[in-house]
């Protein structure tokens, strides 16, 4: 085998995370080939996958120097050095990526990503519109200028933002759940109950969706279903202390103190009295808080 077949057959042993097989086959091109870009850049990338995040920026430099035209050794040196917390030098390579290849979406959409990151919302944005000017169906550049929107308050362009993602993937449970949690805001609160539950259709082990959706039917006064929520959040994580207070407040909403307080008491359990100092600001101290209170 040559030089170039060694490099393909890592890069597939390493997209299937057989990271040691591809090492061997990565280092067995280089051995004939000291100067194969490919081969550098596939070693960058499993070295990325396995942490080494300085290495691997390493190999995409000399991947760099090897091939100066190939856009990708800069896009991906950007992703290694973002790891790493290399914010402006993550900048630098995505510049270069766009110069040379100014008509890929992707430096575009992890330009995006990173202002996102840092907070530079309105350079996120102008990021995500490009990357769907070159790709009106880039899914994580139509879900992430969602969440930009959400986070500067415009909840309305986020929700459509969400459902032109949803669109583009029908079966994301991250976006049912982005769209959910506005929805919720925004006082729909059937539209969030009906968003959690296609996300948890999607995803049942996600116990944050499970807690939300029990503390959305809690408002609209379905405690079956609530309760039922609330104890799914608990068998996905027993230590999740909200989803027992959870409970407790549908046990209260019956008029169940004792079943109430079983439940206060389990939350208390697994979280100490830190969480309950902040869960009873959160309730503004209501009436089966205070009885419990008493009781502790």
């Amino acid at each position: 085998m040559q030089a170039h077949e060694y490099a393909a057959r890592a890069r597939q042993k390493q997209e299937a995370g057989d990271l040691d097989g591809a090492w061997k086959d990565v280092e067995e091109a280089l051995r004939l080939d000291p100067k194969h870009a490919e081969a550098y850049h596939v070693r960058a990338h499993i070295r990325r996958d396995r942490g080494q995040h300085r290495r691997a920026i390493r190999d995409f430099k000399r991947a760099a120097r090897l091939a100066p035209g190939d856009f990708r050794n800069f896009f991906c040196r950007a992703v290694a050095r973002r790891l790493r917390r290399s914010w402006q030098g993550a900048l630098r390579d995505l510049d270069e990526a766009v110069r040379l290849c100014p008509s890929s979406a992707l430096p575009f959409n992890y330009r995006g990503f990173l202002y996102l990151e840092l907070g530079r919302l309105d350079e996120a944005l102008a990021a995500y519109a490009r990357a769907l000017e070159l790709d009106p169906n880039h899914f994580d550049a139509t879900h992430n200028r969602g969440v930009c929107l959400e986070r500067q308050g415009d909840l309305p362009g986020a929700a459509r933002a969400y459902t032109r993602s949803l669109e583009i993937q029908p079966n994301s449970a991250h976006a049912f759940n982005s769209r959910g949690t506005v929805r919720r805001a925004l006082g729909d609160v059937e539209g969030a109950v009906s968003d959690w539950g296609m996300s948890l259709a999607l995803e049942p082990t996600n116990a944050q969706v499970a807690y939300k959706r029990g503390l959305a039917l809690l408002a609209l006064h379905r405690h079956d279903e609530a309760y039922g929520e609330f104890t799914q959040a608990i068998e996905i994580d027993p230590t999740f202390a909200d989803a027992y207070w959870g409970r407790a407040q549908v046990w209260r909403a019956r008029g169940n103190r004792a079943d109430a307080v079983r439940n206060f008491q389990a939350a208390l359990a697994v979280a100490g009295r830190r969480w309950w100092r902040r869960r009873a600001v959160k309730a503004e101290c209501n009436e089966m808080i205070a009885s419990f209170c008493y009781m502790i």
